[in-house]
């Protein structure tokens, strides 16, 4: 008889051995909001005292010998780490080593009893409860014998009456099952007997039932008992199967039959009506009504109200058993797949192995239609079509949520226009999977860059706005930069991002897209409007260092629209090993923006590169260090560029004969007007005695006879002395005529 056995070896664990008087046991146990350990010593004696997280219980007796086993071996208060007994001159103490900057607090019972809580910070104001409801100081005593297992004094007897109630309790519950040939004869059911003097009993203290108050017997669920320990449990599928076979033909007369039975009955009758009342509403999809239910009879934080909620589609507590077991298996993975979001109920259906198919019929088209649109909105294709299976063998017609997941199926196996027509007739419906249909069409447009239908704009943009739907917002995004309305999408996702910093990487993500194309489009309106956006929206945008293409993107349009210290703003900073094209973008950006010696240390490094070396040439220039310009000009790797380097830089640094140099080994063809008027007067200062051919070519075609004239009479020849003295004669007219000219060629 397994029953039994199971019923000795426990009364063996808890009686405590013949001769152990000295031995004081240290209880332990966990709690919501704090650890707890109990001595059971001379309390008016002991003191507490914490070092941060070192708690030190003293003054406990001397000639007594602690059993630590339940906080170090059992480990039953997971915020201590380690106990240890000491021996001192005011008698033996207790050292506890803490895993928390936790508070302590401390109390003694009536019993002697001295009670030592870890409490998590912040909650020390809280009173450790037993239970929601107060308790009176004979039923604190109780709660604590609770935490104590049982006291030195109970018999056998006792131990094997409470522990029938609690098999009873969980074959109630579905945890055990009772298989012995005899278990028929045995009565599980006798009443269990109060331990005198304050000891545990499994019986709650009498309390006078009101309407609608909870039962009479316990009816702590097992879930809630689970949640006093470090990890949930989870749960066996006998727990959680739903039967609802009463209510499959008339369910709402058997609900009434069974409302009228419940609020006649008491005791066990009513816990067991109690449930299968609440069965009832679930099997038929009653959530609210079967939470509504659970709520009057004190199961609120039941694994049933729990499976109400995920049917109810309301949010679940995060110290639900039911939805934070982790990796389970069976009914209790189906129901968080069922309450979970799209993206954690795929692996949770997985692991669920087919338990949809033990629902009762309704609850299975409904909760496998529910589950089959989380499916397609997490893109599990596979298990959408294995769900829209199930949910379409339960109807003769399809609801718009299955004709909706149909449409969505229909795409992915090929047919994208014959899915098109169907998801604008969902649309166009006043259903649940309205703003479904809506926003799949929205993602068609964008992803295929087709114009959306007439009034699509309106409809989605009324979704957004009604629904506070943020999946809604980014497809209207994506719509009005479908058609070319950059400003506006990044309207709609910064409104998004600015309600919450979870939003934020989703608007990034769906902006960064949009923002690209619009940039490198042709058209310039499109980009001064693409360009205009980004400084509207760079707060949240926050374009990232890594983001290098999109930077460089961004500071084109800002150079190419004459803004180069907004370029130069968005370049620098940039990545930590960037490439020489986006050193060289920056470089060129400093020095259109004016910041010269910026360009000089960026282009220091590559003065073998022509571009570089260039800027090298042009930044010196605007520093008025023209020779320096013209040492950068005479190392330019590309002749064309170092001559006409040279003759500019040797012209402002008035080195004539490097200015004549350079001019003449220019192109004739690139030479200018100016360049000509600068090209004579220098061949003219390094002794040339010819106006040169080039200059002479360019001034006679650009109808400069005068200037032409002028300069060509610097190079006649004087015959009434010989040159030095020519030399004399003129130089004056001669220099002021050249600081006349070079004077007009650097103001224009």
């Amino acid at each position: 008889m397994r029953i039994w056995t199971i019923i000795l070896s426990i009364v063996m664990l808890v009686v405590p051995a013949y001769g152990a008087d000295q031995i004081i046991r240290v209880s332990a146990g966990e709690h919501k909001d704090y650890s707890r350990i109990v001595i059971a010593s001379n309390a008016n004696k002991i003191e507490v005292e914490q070092s941060g997280r070192l708690v030190r219980i003293k003054h406990i007796d001397a000639s007594a010998l602690l059993d630590l086993r339940e906080v170090n071996d059992q480990r039953k208060a997971f915020r201590i780490l380690n106990a240890k007994q000491l021996r001192t001159a005011g008698g033996s103490m207790v050292e506890l080593a803490i895993n928390c900057d936790c508070q302590v607090r401390s109390s003694r019972l009536a019993n002697h009893k001295f009670v030592v809580d870890i409490v998590d910070p912040g909650k020390i104001d809280r009173q450790p409860r037993a239970s929601d409801n107060q308790k009176s100081s004979a039923q604190e005593a109780v709660a604590t014998e609770n935490l104590l297992t049982l006291d030195d004094r109970i018999s056998v007897e006792q131990a094997h009456s409470r522990m029938v109630a609690l098999l009873k309790k969980a074959a109630d519950e579905g945890l055990i099952t009772i298989t012995d040939d005899d278990a028929a004869s045995q009565d599980i059911s006798a009443p269990t007997q109060l331990i005198d003097q304050g000891t545990l009993s499994i019986n709650p203290v009498p309390t006078q039932k009101t309407a609608k108050t909870a039962p009479s017997p316990p009816k702590k669920e097992v879930a809630t008992a689970a949640l006093q320990t470090p990890k949930f449990r989870c749960l066996p599928d006998a727990a959680l199967r739903i039967d609802g076979e009463a209510f499959d033909a008339e369910p709402l007369v058997e609900i009434g039959n069974y409302q009228v039975q419940l609020a006649e009955a008491s005791g066990d009758e009513e816990v067991k009506l109690l449930h299968q009342l609440a069965a009832g509403f679930i099997s038929i999809g009653f959530g609210e009504e079967a939470l509504s239910l659970l709520r009057d009879y004190g199961e609120d934080k039941s694994y049933r109200a729990d499976i109400a909620r995920a049917i109810a589609e309301r949010p679940i507590a995060s110290d639900s058993q039911l939805m934070y077991a982790q990796n389970c298996q069976g009914d209790h993975a189906l129901w968080q797949a069922a309450a979970a979001a799209p993206a954690q109920a795929i692996d949770a259906y997985k692991r669920s192995s087919g338990a949809i198919e033990h629902l009762p019929a309704r609850l299975k088209t409904l909760i496998a239609t529910r589950l089959a649109m989380k499916m397609v909105t997490a893109e599990a294709w596979q298990e959408s079509q294995e769900l829209f299976d199930i949910a379409s063998a339960g109807q003769e017609t399809l609801g718009p949520e299955l004709e909706y997941v149909q449409a969505r199926l229909t795409e992915i196996n090929g047919d994208a226009e014959a899915a098109r027509i169907a998801l604008l007739e969902i649309a166009a419906e006043n259903s649940n999977a309205s703003d479904d249909a809506l926003l799949a069409l929205a993602d068609s447009y964008a992803q295929k860059r087709r114009e959306p239908h007439e009034g699509f704009k309106e409809d989605i943009g009324a979704l957004a706005k009604l629904a506070g739907s943020s999946k809604a917002a980014f497809s209207e995004a994506r719509a009005w930069a479908q058609i070319g309305n950059t400003e506006a999408a990044l309207m709609l996702l910064g409104n998004e991002a600015s309600k919450s910093p979870a939003l934020v990487k989703q608007a990034r993500t769906t902006a960064i897209p949009i923002l690209k194309k619009a940039i490198l489009e042709q058209d310039r309106q499109s980009r001064i409007a693409a360009l205009d956006a980004f400084l509207d929206h760079r707060e949240w945008l926050r374009v990232g260092v890594s983001e290098v293409e999109l930077r460089s993107q961004i500071a084109d349009a800002a150079f190419d629209f004459g803004l180069p210290n907004l370029a130069l703003e968005i370049l620098e900073n940039g990545p930590k090993h960037p490439s020489k094209d986006y050193i060289l973008a920056t470089a060129s950006a400093a020095l259109a923006a004016g910041e010269t010696n910026e360009a000089i240390v960026i282009s220091a490094p590559y003065t073998n590169d022509l571009a570089f070396g260039e800027i090298l040439v042009k930044a010196n220039i605007e520093r008025n260090e023209y020779h320096t310009a013209l040492a950068s000009a005479a190392a330019l790797s590309d002749d064309s560029a170092r001559a006409s380097m040279t003759a500019r830089a040797g012209w402002l640094a008035k080195a004539w004969q490097n200015a004549a140099v350079g001019f003449k080994s220019m192109d004739p063809n690139s030479i200018d007007s100016n360049a000509a008027i600068q090209f004579a007067l220098s061949a003219y200062m390094s002794g040339d005695t010819a106006l040169p051919a080039a200059a002479d070519a360019v001034l006679s075609k650009e109808d400069s006879s005068v200037i032409r004239d002028g300069l060509q009479a610097l190079f006649s020849a004087d015959d009434g002395g010989t040159t030095l003295e020519r030399s004399r004669q003129i130089i004056g007219g001669v220099t002021q005529e050249i600081l006349a000219y070079q004077g007009l060629l650097e103001n224009g």
